[in-house]
C-alpha cells in the first residue's frame, strides 16, 4: 500500500498553479456536475465537519493562501470568500462543491463503520474513472479492476480502512502516464496511435497523485484527498536519474499492469525513447 505518517500542517499542498486550476474545478462543478459530484443523504454530518475542519486549518498552517476575515475564509488564489462555519440549510453536495473550490485537492469521504464504503465526494481531476461508477461501493469494488488486487492488497486495505485512528493519518503516492495533459480524464480512452520514439515525449505526460486518509474525529468519517501533478515527460527524461528509474519501471511492469493504466499504446515508443529495449 505504501503508506506513510502525514504531517497534518502538510495536509494540502497549495501553490502557484492554485488560481487556474480552482477556475478549472468552478467550470467542470457548473458543466459536469454529475461526473464530478455526489454524496449520499446520510454524509451531511460528515460534510458539515470536513467544512468546518478546513477552515480552520487553510489560513492556520497557510498563512500566505488563506486569510480568516470577519468570521470569511479568503481564498486567495481567486479572491473569493466564504463562511467560517457551513450554512444551516446547506445540503451534503453544496457543502463539498464549496470546499472543492478552496484547494485544489480532491476530496472523496468513505463511511465510519464496516464495511467501508463510498459515500461522497467531489473528484474533478479523476484518472480514467468518474465518481457515479464508484459511489456506494466498498474498497474491494472500487479496486476490482486492478491487477492483483484481490489477491494481494483487498484484505489489507479493507483492514487497513476500518482500523485508522484519528490519530494516524497517512499518505501515499500513485502514479501513471497519460498521452493528454488533460487533468478531467473521467473515462477508459483508446490511447494515441501515432506516436513514435522521436514524438512520445513531448506528446506524454507523468501524472502523480499524492492521496492522504484521515478520519474526522467527531463524525468517524475517512477523508482520502487526492492532489494531481502532471510533469511532463520530456521534462522528466531531461533528469538523468528520473530518466533511468522510469526506464528500469517500464521496462519490468507487467503487460496487464500497462493495460489497467491505458499504457499500452505509449509504452513501446516511451520505452525505446527512453533507452530501453521496445520488446
Amino acid at each position: 500500500m505504501g503508506l506513510r505518517p502525514l504531517d497534518l500542517a502538510a495536509w494540502i499542498e497549495p501553490d502557484a498553479t492554485d488560481a487556474a486550476r480552482l477556475m478549472l474545478k468552478a467550470e467542470l462543478l457548473r458543466e459536469q456536475r454529475a461526473l464530478v459530484l455526489g454524496a449520499e443523504p446520510d454524509t451531511l454530518d460528515a460534510c458539515r465537519e470536513l467544512y468546518a475542519l478546513l477552515a480552520d486549518h487553510l489560513p492556520r498552517h497557510h498563512p500566505l493562501d488563506y486569510h480568516r476575515e470577519q468570521g470569511q475564509l479568503r481564498v486567495l488564489a481567486t479572491g473569493r470568500t466564504y463562511p467560517n462555519s457551513p450554512p444551516a440549510d446547506s445540503d451534503p453536495e453544496t457543502l463539498l462543491a464549496c470546499i472543492s473550490l478552496w484547494i485544489q485537492e480532491d476530496l472523496c469521504l468513505l463511511s465510519p463503520v464496516a464495511p467501508v464504503r463510498l459515500t461522497a465526494g467531489s473528484v474533478c481531476f479523476p484518472s480514467r474513472w468518474n465518481l457515479p461508477e464508484k459511489l456506494g461501493l466498498d474498497s474491494g469494488a472500487i479496486h476490482q479492476p486492478v491487477p492483483g488486487f484481490k489477491a494481494a492488497l483487498a484484505g489489507p486495505t479493507r483492514n487497513f480502512l476500518e482500523r485508522i485512528t484519528v490519530e494516524k493519518p497517512v499518505w501515499r503516492l500513485n502514479w501513471t502516464i497519460h498521452d493528454s495533459d488533460q487533468l478531467f480524464a473521467p473515462h477508459p480512452i483508446p490511447g494515441r496511435q501515432d506516436l513514435t520514439e522521436a514524438s512520445v515525449l513531448d506528446a506524454t505526460f507523468l501524472r502523480v497523485e499524492r492521496q492522504t486518509l484521515r478520519r474526522l474525529p467527531a463524525t468517524g468519517a475517512v477523508v482520502f484527498t487526492i492532489r494531481t501533478y502532471l510533469h511532463s515527460m520530456k521534462d522528466v527524461a531531461a533528469d538523468a536519474m528520473r530518466r533511468e528509474v522510469l526506464r528500469q519501471t517500464l521496462r519490468t511492469l507487467p503487460e496487464e499492469v500497462v493495460a489497467y493504466k491505458g499504457m499500452a499504446t505509449l509504452i513501446r515508443p516511451l520505452r525505446t525513447a527512453l533507452g530501453a529495449r521496445g520488446e
